[in-house]
């Protein structure tokens, strides 16, 4: 996926930005809640209309996003805590972002733009709760999926920029929904094959402990 290739980029490309955070004491948590308050500031910004500004403030807090998780492993500050708020502040920045494209919606009376955002935004959270759970019992999910967080903006400025909001939202709408359609099917792969592998090995401690008695 798109977002998997950008994690391979150079270092040298966003290094002298990190080591210029480091030098001015900004912390990876500090720019998890920056990029929150700008996605919602964009938000806020698209569903009055001011598109323009609304894309400036969204790539801004992308940008941040993206560089938290960098500056964390510079430092050495990762931890478990910068982790859980990066996930919350995310999941919180893309409900700011889907209130902000379902208000403009209202406010045009999109009646399938409407929709399409609901069923968008369905299939993020739905994604989301199934990657979480499938962590609760020991699979991990973190490389499934056909639409990460980065596809699903890259697609809204998209959608934004060409004046093709009804479009985008389409592909989000099938995308979210596939992608946790995605995950649910792994997940049931997985705890298939885990299922046939542990009866075999009782199977094999049962003929033991009978020879033994």
């Amino acid at each position: 996926m798109f977002s998997r290739w950008v994690r391979t980029w150079d270092s040298r490309v966003v290094r002298p930005v990190l080591i210029l955070f480091q030098h001015i004491h900004i912390t990876p948590n500090e720019l998890t809640l920056g990029s929150l308050a700008l996605t919602v500031v964009a938000g806020l910004l698209i569903g009055l209309g001011f598109t323009g500004w609304g894309i400036v403030a969204l790539l801004a807090g992308g940008l941040f996003d993206v560089l938290d998780g960098e500056l964390a492993r510079l430092t050495s500050a990762q931890t478990p805590f910068g982790a859980f708020l990066d996930s919350i502040c995310d999941h919180y920045g893309d409900l700011a972002l889907y209130l902000g494209f379902l208000w403009r919606f209202f406010n045009t009376d999109n009646h399938t733009g409407i929709v399409l955002v609901m069923l968008a935004m369905f299939g993020s959270v739905f994604g989301s709760h199934v990657r979480s759970r499938a962590g609760m019992v020991g699979i991990d999910l973190k490389r499934v999926g056909f639409f990460t967080r980065l596809e699903r903006l890259l697609v809204m400025i998209l959608g934004v920029v060409f004046h093709q909001l009804v479009p985008a939202f389409w592909v989000l709408a099938v995308m979210n929904n596939s992608t946790a359609l995605q995950r649910i099917l792994y997940t049931l792969q997985i705890s298939r094959r885990d299922a046939k592998v542990v009866p075999a090995k009782n199977l094999t401690e049962q003929v033991s402990d009978k020879a033994d008695g």
